[in-house]
């Protein structure tokens, strides 16, 4: 059964044409998506640029707006501006300097382009600290501006640009169109700047499960698998140390440690809330003490991850933890070495058993001659599979 997209007036088949890219200009598209807010300039006070890449209409709009070209280190550039927007704001920075109330619509054309146009030059002489040259405003325009199919092509790029005072409530909202050489331009300038945070909210929960190692077994061998059977680790982060990771992946965590198991009774080990010692804070990769013939195994079996010969031989990630921890997304970036977790309830003292991150089984921990395993206790139906 096909499936398409179509137009609900005529039922016509809706092609998708999605913007070709270069893989640099979809690199320097993501740099002023992270990186070009909060960009500083001066405009009669201090000002702040934001630049956002949008979606590229069929042709440039032709509003009511101020549009100034500007040839920039071989770049061409299109800005549009609000013919309003302009007025007030150029009206506010004339008035702070002369003392006095101007009206932009009221002076005649040659002036208030001479105003917009010196505004311009303003902005465009602070640029060349940059070190890329001086910005040249090749034409400034009131009218409506004739688009030709070049056009659409040469400016194969558009930015949605909002400028705002540090101080006062003016704004401008405005487009800013250029060429290939224009957007790397753009992205070249902002590469060294921090990247903006995400709008991810610092609540966001994070399941965390406290993996005790992990091994590697195909679809065909796992499928096989009986109550009873012991499954060697792979990669064992416990043992003598009580070390766990907390991950939510398996590709990135906490490196933790359990507590000291004393002699104790059963009413001090409830007056103590378990806990978990953080050794070192959030890590691509988990700190390991194995073996030289742990790695070397480890290193033999990648390559049989490169190619299935068949969907039975489909290497699994399958990992072992003793349950999950939630920390919030806030928890996380604050977290230091040596901060103490409390858990709420104890960990698991069965061992968790995860194909791909779904749940088939659990077992206990065992060890066989020295090298740590898992016996499988249960093996769950496959409808229970994703726990």
């Amino acid at each position: 059964m096909s499936a398409m997209l179509s137009s609900s007036s005529s039922g016509a088949a809706v092609a998708l044409k999605p913007q070709r890219l270069s893989r640099n200009e979809a690199q320097a598209r993501s740099a002023l998506a992270q990186r070009a807010a909060g960009l500083p300039f001066s405009l009669g006070g201090a000002w702040r640029a934001t630049l956002r890449p949008a979606p590229r209409p069929d042709a440039l709009p032709g509003l009511h707006c101020w549009t100034a070209r500007v040839e920039w280190a071989g770049a061409v550039f299109v800005l549009q501006l609000p013919a309003e927007a302009i007025a007030q704001c150029l009206e506010a920075v004339l008035a702070a300097e002369l003392g006095d109330a101007v009206r932009i619509d009221t002076l005649p054309p040659e002036l208030a382009t001479a105003a917009v146009s010196a505004a311009l030059r303003q902005v465009l002489d602070g640029l060349q600290s940059l070190g890329r040259g001086a910005p040249q405003l090749v034409a400034l325009q009131t009218e409506p501006v004739e688009v030709t199919p070049q056009d659409t092509v040469a400016f194969a790029h558009v930015c949605e640009l909002l400028l705002k005072a540090d101080a006062g409530p003016q704004a401008i909202a405005g487009v800013l169109w250029t060429d290939t050489l224009g957007l790397l331009l753009l992205a070249g300038l902002v590469a060294k700047r921090a990247p903006q945070p995400g709008p991810l909210d610092d609540a966001l929960p994070i399941a965390l499960r406290a993996e005790i190692g992990h091994s590697r077994l195909t679809a065909r061998e796992l499928g096989g698998l009986e109550a009873g059977d012991v499954l060697l680790l792979d990669a064992a982060w416990t043992g003598p140390r009580r070390v766990l990771w907390l991950s939510a992946d398996g590709r990135a965590g906490l490196h933790v440690q359990l507590p000291a198991m004393h002699d104790a009774t059963a009413e001090d080990a409830a007056a103590v809330p378990p806990s978990l010692t953080v050794l070192s804070p959030w890590t691509a990769t988990m700190p390991v003490s194995n073996t030289a013939a742990d790695l070397a195994a480890d290193a033999a079996a990648a390559p049989a991850t490169l190619v299935a010969a068949s969907l039975d031989d489909v290497p699994l990630r399958v990992s072992f933890d003793l349950g999950e921890l939630t920390l919030s997304l806030a928890q996380l970036r604050a977290m230091q070495p040596g901060q103490v977790l409390e858990l709420g309830h104890p960990l698991a003292g069965a061992v968790r058993i995860r194909a791909n991150g779904a749940l088939v089984g659990d077992g206990e921990l065992v060890e066989v001659d020295g090298q740590l395993g898992v016996a499988v206790r249960t093996l769950f139906a496959p409808v229970n599979a994703q726990g």
